[in-house]
Protein backbone atom coordinates (compact mmCIF):
# COMPACT_ATOMS: atom_id res chain seq x y z
CA UNK A 1 0.00 0.00 0.00
CA UNK A 2 1.49 3.28 -1.41
CA UNK A 3 -0.53 5.66 0.61
CA UNK A 4 -0.27 7.33 4.24
CA UNK A 5 -2.59 5.91 6.42
CA UNK A 6 -4.05 8.57 9.25
CA UNK A 7 -5.24 6.89 12.44
CA UNK A 8 -8.29 9.50 13.69
CA UNK A 9 -10.18 9.16 16.76
CA UNK A 10 -13.89 9.03 16.09
CA UNK A 11 -16.79 10.75 16.58
CA UNK A 12 -20.50 10.58 17.00
CA UNK A 13 -20.91 11.29 12.96
CA UNK A 14 -18.16 8.46 12.36
CA UNK A 15 -20.89 5.77 13.39
CA UNK A 16 -21.93 5.55 9.98
CA UNK A 17 -19.11 5.03 8.62
CA UNK A 18 -17.90 2.38 11.26
CA UNK A 19 -21.43 0.55 11.34
CA UNK A 20 -20.68 0.16 6.70
CA UNK A 21 -17.01 -0.82 7.43
CA UNK A 22 -18.50 -3.68 10.02
CA UNK A 23 -20.91 -5.48 7.75
CA UNK A 24 -18.96 -4.73 4.72
CA UNK A 25 -15.69 -6.94 6.63
CA UNK A 26 -18.26 -9.10 8.58
CA UNK A 27 -20.32 -10.28 5.54
CA UNK A 28 -17.20 -10.83 3.24
CA UNK A 29 -14.79 -12.40 5.76
CA UNK A 30 -17.13 -14.71 8.30
CA UNK A 31 -19.25 -16.09 5.78
CA UNK A 32 -17.22 -19.21 5.81
CA UNK A 33 -16.92 -19.41 9.71
CA UNK A 34 -20.63 -18.32 10.74
CA UNK A 35 -24.23 -18.51 9.40
CA UNK A 36 -25.35 -15.40 7.28
CA UNK A 37 -28.30 -15.35 10.67
CA UNK A 38 -25.21 -15.09 13.47
CA UNK A 39 -23.19 -12.37 11.04
CA UNK A 40 -26.27 -10.45 10.99
CA UNK A 41 -27.30 -10.73 14.71
CA UNK A 42 -24.06 -9.63 15.46
CA UNK A 43 -23.89 -6.48 13.24
CA UNK A 44 -27.43 -5.29 14.37
CA UNK A 45 -26.45 -5.81 17.69
CA UNK A 46 -22.68 -4.94 18.05
CA UNK A 47 -23.13 -2.27 16.01
CA UNK A 48 -25.98 -0.43 16.72
CA UNK A 49 -25.61 3.57 17.19
CA UNK A 50 -25.95 2.61 20.88
CA UNK A 51 -23.22 0.36 21.20
CA UNK A 52 -20.72 2.16 19.33
CA UNK A 53 -21.85 5.41 21.45
CA UNK A 54 -20.41 3.45 24.34
CA UNK A 55 -16.50 3.41 22.78
CA UNK A 56 -17.03 7.46 22.35
CA UNK A 57 -18.47 8.39 25.96
CA UNK A 58 -16.66 5.98 28.13
CA UNK A 59 -13.61 6.66 30.00
CA UNK A 60 -10.86 4.84 29.10
CA UNK A 61 -12.34 3.32 26.18
CA UNK A 62 -12.31 4.52 22.51
CA UNK A 63 -13.31 4.27 18.39
CA UNK A 64 -10.60 5.31 15.86
CA UNK A 65 -10.77 4.90 12.06
CA UNK A 66 -7.99 3.83 9.85
CA UNK A 67 -8.31 6.58 6.60
CA UNK A 68 -6.57 6.75 3.81
CA UNK A 69 -6.86 9.68 1.23
CA UNK A 70 -10.24 10.63 3.23
CA UNK A 71 -11.97 7.30 3.00
CA UNK A 72 -12.29 5.05 6.49
CA UNK A 73 -10.81 1.64 5.71
CA UNK A 74 -10.64 0.44 8.91
CA UNK A 75 -11.56 1.02 12.70
CA UNK A 76 -10.69 -0.50 16.13
CA UNK A 77 -12.79 0.20 19.45
CA UNK A 78 -10.93 -0.69 23.29
CA UNK A 79 -12.01 -0.05 26.37
CA UNK A 80 -10.96 -0.64 30.41
CA UNK A 81 -11.31 -4.38 31.23
CA UNK A 82 -12.57 -5.45 34.65
CA UNK A 83 -9.74 -7.58 35.00
CA UNK A 84 -6.79 -5.20 36.92
CA UNK A 85 -4.60 -3.21 34.73
CA UNK A 86 -5.60 -4.49 31.56
CA UNK A 87 -7.49 -3.12 28.19
CA UNK A 88 -9.84 -4.38 26.03
CA UNK A 89 -9.36 -4.52 22.11
CA UNK A 90 -12.99 -5.10 21.47
CA UNK A 91 -13.31 -4.40 18.15
CA UNK A 92 -10.38 -4.55 15.02
CA UNK A 93 -11.52 -4.71 11.04
CA UNK A 94 -9.94 -3.98 8.09
CA UNK A 95 -11.35 -4.14 4.89
CA UNK A 96 -9.93 -7.11 2.97
CA UNK A 97 -7.91 -4.88 0.27
CA UNK A 98 -5.88 -3.50 2.65
CA UNK A 99 -4.84 -6.62 4.69
CA UNK A 100 -1.34 -6.78 4.72
CA UNK A 101 -0.28 -3.36 4.68
CA UNK A 102 0.27 -3.13 8.07
CA UNK A 103 -3.27 -0.96 8.72
CA UNK A 104 -4.00 -3.65 11.68
CA UNK A 105 -0.85 -3.19 13.14
CA UNK A 106 -0.95 0.50 13.36
CA UNK A 107 -4.52 0.28 15.09
CA UNK A 108 -3.25 -2.41 17.85
CA UNK A 109 -0.43 0.38 18.40
CA UNK A 110 -2.94 2.93 18.91
CA UNK A 111 -5.03 0.85 21.37
CA UNK A 112 -1.36 -0.20 23.16
CA UNK A 113 -0.54 3.79 23.27
CA UNK A 114 -4.11 4.43 25.01
CA UNK A 115 -3.31 1.15 27.52
CA UNK A 116 0.04 1.84 28.65
CA UNK A 117 -1.81 6.06 29.11
CA UNK A 118 -3.96 4.57 31.42
CA UNK A 119 -1.67 2.26 33.17
CA UNK A 120 -2.43 -1.21 31.98
CA UNK A 121 0.15 -4.03 31.73
CA UNK A 122 -2.09 -6.22 29.32
CA UNK A 123 -4.14 -6.20 26.31
CA UNK A 124 -6.82 -8.68 25.74
CA UNK A 125 -8.86 -9.69 23.14
CA UNK A 126 -11.38 -12.36 21.50
CA UNK A 127 -11.13 -13.81 18.46
CA UNK A 128 -13.20 -16.97 16.44
CA UNK A 129 -11.21 -19.90 16.84
CA UNK A 130 -11.93 -20.92 12.91
CA UNK A 131 -10.40 -17.20 12.40
CA UNK A 132 -7.02 -18.59 11.39
CA UNK A 133 -5.37 -15.64 9.73
CA UNK A 134 -7.03 -13.29 12.12
CA UNK A 135 -4.92 -15.65 15.25
CA UNK A 136 -1.75 -15.44 12.69
CA UNK A 137 -1.90 -11.77 12.33
CA UNK A 138 -2.43 -11.32 16.20
CA UNK A 139 0.13 -13.41 17.00
CA UNK A 140 2.99 -11.44 14.97
CA UNK A 141 1.68 -8.33 17.12
CA UNK A 142 2.60 -9.89 19.89
CA UNK A 143 -0.52 -11.73 21.35
CA UNK A 144 -0.59 -15.40 22.75
CA UNK A 145 -3.29 -17.80 23.24
CA UNK A 146 -4.29 -17.64 26.85
CA UNK A 147 -7.70 -19.73 26.56
CA UNK A 148 -10.85 -20.52 24.98
CA UNK A 149 -13.96 -19.82 25.64
CA UNK A 150 -17.85 -20.64 24.46
CA UNK A 151 -20.13 -17.38 24.95
CA UNK A 152 -23.42 -17.57 24.44
CA UNK A 153 -25.06 -14.15 22.96
CA UNK A 154 -28.68 -14.78 22.65
CA UNK A 155 -31.25 -16.58 19.89
CA UNK A 156 -28.79 -19.96 20.38
CA UNK A 157 -25.95 -17.91 18.86
CA UNK A 158 -22.30 -18.68 20.26
CA UNK A 159 -19.16 -17.04 19.99
CA UNK A 160 -16.56 -19.96 19.60
CA UNK A 161 -13.47 -17.87 20.60
CA UNK A 162 -10.06 -17.94 21.88
CA UNK A 163 -8.60 -15.27 24.27
CA UNK A 164 -5.53 -14.11 23.41
CA UNK A 165 -3.23 -11.70 25.69
CA UNK A 166 -0.35 -9.22 24.88
CA UNK A 167 1.83 -8.23 27.87
CA UNK A 168 2.59 -4.60 27.68
CA UNK A 169 6.54 -4.26 28.56
CA UNK A 170 8.12 -0.20 29.27
CA UNK A 171 8.09 0.37 25.45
Amino acid sequence: MQSTVVIAAATAADIPAVQRLAGEVWRDHYRSILSAEQIEYMLAHGYSRTALERFLNEDDAGLALAVVEGIAIGFVAWYRSEAPATMKLDKLYVLRRFHRGGVGRTLIDRVVAQARACGCSQLTLNVNRGNAGAIRAYERCGFEIRARGDFPIGQGFVMEDFIMVRTLDGR
